[in-house]
């Protein structure tokens, strides 16, 4: 009879320690409260930096000519005023020269009409010549001054061409691109740029976003900008952003002024954080707890009773860090933050 006891609680034995066996091990795993919390509500926009509207022109000659030399090259940083190019002044000289001996003519011819009117009205006061040759010389007279205006305004317009020979940047920026070189001929229009040049001191970082994240942004609303250059964010604000959606790509374009000491690189891509709102009074959970893609609902893991339960939540707003629980959780629950991706409903968990 021992013997049968005795067995009967061997039998007992292997079968306790072959189910504990069996039982699947605790996972552990960080959980964490669901919190109400005040929250600067923040829309993330990828972009790059770019010359803003008008601050990427081609530079042209306001004169025709032939170029004679281009001073600057691409990548260059120049100043305002800083001459880029020059054109050759060969025929703006021989213009001038002949502007100046045009207006030394229109002078001398103006001296003998007024000499001559002078010697007319004297004669006419002496009864000598007649009333008609006084009313002759007074129009020879004054078209001999406005001769001289004349000459004048060629022989100013032509000093004034001759100082337009030396292309000049308008604005502080960078050259983006040389497209003529020594001997290339320019009609002295847009239509002949030399160099293209692009403001730095001025950039902006344009981004795109998409319908949702356009609604909460607002032109003057603050941001910072984080280039993968690297380097301390760059301080800025909304500038504009627009009002429609591209039908083709379904994105629409948020331009953010970003203030820098130093000049920036054009073209650079980054990061824009927008601070569209302040809510006082907000349900949050950590980002990382969600355990799946957010579209209507986002799984959780739930920590209760030693075990995890999976649950589908209803998000509103969300970033990097936090995510707003718009519905499915309580504050005081729990939610997992780690080995999410391996938590199902039941699972025994420990936590830590």
């Amino acid at each position: 009879m021992t013997r049968v006891a005795l067995g009967f609680l061997t039998c007992v034995s292997c079968h306790r320690a072959d189910a504990e066996r069996d039982m699947p091990t605790p996972v552990p795993v960080h959980c964490v409260p669901v919190t109400r919390e005040a929250v600067e509500v923040t829309e993330t926009l990828r972009g790059r930096i770019s010359a803003p509207p008008g601050g990427d022109l081609p530079v042209a000659s306001q004169v025709s000519g032939r170029i004679a030399s281009v001073l600057v090259h691409e990548g260059d940083r120049i100043a305002a005023g800083a001459i880029v190019a020059t054109i050759d002044d060969a025929n703006t000289r021989d213009a001038l020269k002949q502007a100046d001996a045009a207006l030394l003519q229109a002078k001398s011819a103006a001296a003998n009409a007024d000499a001559t009117l002078d010697r007319t009205r004297q004669l006419v006061a002496r009864g000598i010549a007649a009333k008609q040759e006084l009313d002759d010389a007074v129009s020879r007279a004054d078209q001999a001054h406005a001769s001289i205006n004349a000459a004048s305004a060629a022989a100013d317009l032509a000093r004034r061409t001759l100082g337009r020979v030396q292309v000049r940047s308008t604005f502080d920026g960078v050259v983006t691109r040389v497209w003529r070189g020594a001997g290339a001929i320019v009609d002295g229009t847009a239509a002949t740029p030399i160099v293209q040049l692009a403001a730095t001191t001025l950039a902006e970082f344009d981004a795109d976003a998409t319908e949702r994240q356009l609604i909460g942004i607002e032109a003057g609303q603050a941001a910072t900008v984080a280039l993968s250059t690297g380097g301390d964010p760059l301080v800025g604000s909304v500038r504009a952003r627009s009002t429609a959606i591209d039908p083709a790509t379904g994105l629409g374009l948020v331009r953010i002024a970003v203030e820098s000491k130093a000049p920036v690189l054009l073209g650079a891509f980054g990061l824009a954080t927008i601070q569209s709102a302040t809510r006082p009074d907000v349900l949050v959970i950590p980002s990382m707890a969600l355990s799946g893609a957010v579209a209507d609902a986002a799984p959780v893991a739930v920590c209760k009773d030693g075990k995890a339960e999976l649950r589908s939540i209803q998000i509103g707003w969300r970033d990097n860090v936090r995510a707003e629980v718009v519905s499915g959780l309580s504050q005081g629950e729990h939610v997992a933050v780690d080995h999410v991706l391996g938590l199902q409903t039941g699972s025994p968990i420990e936590e830590r």
